[in-house]
């Protein structure tokens, strides 16, 4: 009896933040001294909103109550997965809206919001676990158990529905990224030039159309097989070419799209699109080893499973 309620009131509240976009009047962005868009300033991606669009919804964009639907779907799934983590705020994300439009789905295109795999794209994502469960060393573990890096940093951004910010900073040849998980940081060269090639990041250039800022990466590693969220996983490889565009379309909001081209792995080039919303919050060091006891805990523990069972053997 308590839900229905609860429902009527997260409905009312897309509604209105509906309303409110659609009213915006035609946007002129701040400029820099060379006459660009500024897009300096901390933001962040922190939506619940699903990379692929779920099979009850056909549309891109739904309406308010589908929405709460869809919010109160995901977060059942995320609690359900990871109910003990302290790091991650579900409950203070919700559906992405643009323009005034709820959607169901980051990707855009194809039309279906699903993603266009190959028969090997399609093997690889349904593998993508598998090397990251083992215990019989370090290397079997996921790259953020160790501390190496997560998926929200590099090319492309991925939604993430907990604190999830970045820093941007802009000069006339430079743009620099720099987010707060991992401390993860993207410096790429203005005006075509290649920039150097980051592990696991890839390198990237970066170039302006119109008051657009578009930024090319390729050169992923072999051993970069896939960007992981908690509502956003897909898979990569060194063909890869991951095509980011920027455009202020609001004081505090950044229309952040990218199309992913990957021949090996799509049957087509895909496209998704989202927010970045300017925050208040500042950056903070992120001290991921400080209190990482799980890898240590989990890696021990298989060694004393397999003392034990030595111990019986004999």
């Amino acid at each position: 009896m308590r839900a229905w309620p609860i429902g009527l009131a997260i409905a009312a509240c897309f509604a209105a933040n509906v309303c409110a976009q659609a009213q915006e009047p035609a946007f002129r962005p701040d400029r820099t001294p060379d006459g660009r868009p500024d897009f300096q300033g901390v933001w962040t991606n922190r939506w619940i909103t699903p990379l692929e669009r779920p099979p009850t919804l056909t549309n891109l964009v739904i309406t308010p109550d589908a929405g709460a639907r869809l919010h109160q779907t995901m977060l059942e799934r995320l609690h359900t997965t990871d109910p003990l983590s302290p790091d991650y705020a579900w409950d203070f994300t919700g559906p992405l809206v643009i323009r005034g439009e709820i959607r169901s789905s980051l990707v855009i295109e194809p039309a279906d919001g699903r993603l266009p795999y190959t028969t090997e794209g399609r093997a690889r994502r349904t593998a993508f676990a598998a090397p990251f469960s083992g215990d019989a060393d370090p290397e079997q573990r996921g790259l953020n158990e160790r501390c190496l890096m997560a998926g929200s940093g590099y090319a492309p951004f991925l939604s993430i529905p907990a604190a999830n910010i970045r820093r941007i900073i802009q000069t006339s040849d430079t743009i620099l990224f720099h987010t707060e998980s991992f401390e993860q940081l993207r410096i790429i060269p203005l005006g075509g030039r290649k920039g150097p090639s980051i592990p696991r990041g890839g390198s990237s250039e970066a170039h302006w159309e119109g008051d657009a800022l578009v930024v090319v990466t390729t050169d992923f590693l072999e051993s970069d097989r896939f960007r992981i969220s908690p509502t956003s996983t897909f898979a990569i490889s060194p063909t890869t070419r991951i095509t980011e565009n920027f455009a202020l379309i609001a004081p505090d909001e950044i229309l952040y799209r990218y199309t992913v081209e990957d021949p090996l792995l799509y049957s087509q080039a895909w496209t998704a699109e989202s927010l970045l919303t300017r925050t208040g919050d500042r950056m903070f060091e992120f001290a991921c080893h400080e209190g990482n006891y799980g890898l240590a805990g989990i890696l021990s523990g298989a060694r004393a499973v397999e003392r034990r069972a030595m111990g019986k053997a004999r």
